[in-house]
């Protein structure tokens, strides 16, 4: 089994219209709504894309100085580009596969946050 992208949503922009103040340095939230290829149902996995640029300037007075800043569930680009970020979504989707969709969603969560990720069960 593998994963298959169905699609890409953002709670923080409209990527119809949005372009960054800055075309280097922005972060913003999405979506990746995943499910099993050729079968129903989906799940929501969770990233902030954002530049090197932009997590530059987080670093500063942070808990640990400029030394560096936690990185999961991110989509680390050079520049904004809405259907190039999709691309990369949808092949890191059909590249992870597994005996079942239990084991495709928790590979897949190693990138983005899983819906379920903390779900007990």
């Amino acid at each position: 089994m593998k994963a298959n992208l169905r699609h890409l949503i953002s709670p923080d922009i409209d990527e119809r219209v949005f372009w960054p103040d800055e075309e280097d340095c922005f972060c913003f939230a999405v979506d990746a709504l995943v499910g099993p290829d050729g079968e129903p149902g989906e799940e929501a996995f969770g990233f902030r894309v954002c530049t090197p640029k932009w997590i530059a300037t987080r670093m500063i007075n942070r808990d640990f100085g400029d030394f560096g800043v936690f990185g999961k569930n991110l989509i680390i680009v050079k520049e904004y580009d809405w259907d190039a970020i999709r691309k990369m979504v949808a092949t890191l989707c059909a590249n992870t596969t597994g005996k079942d969709w239990q084991e495709v969603a928790s590979k897949l969560s190693r990138f983005g946050r899983w819906e379920f990720e903390d779900h007990q069960g």
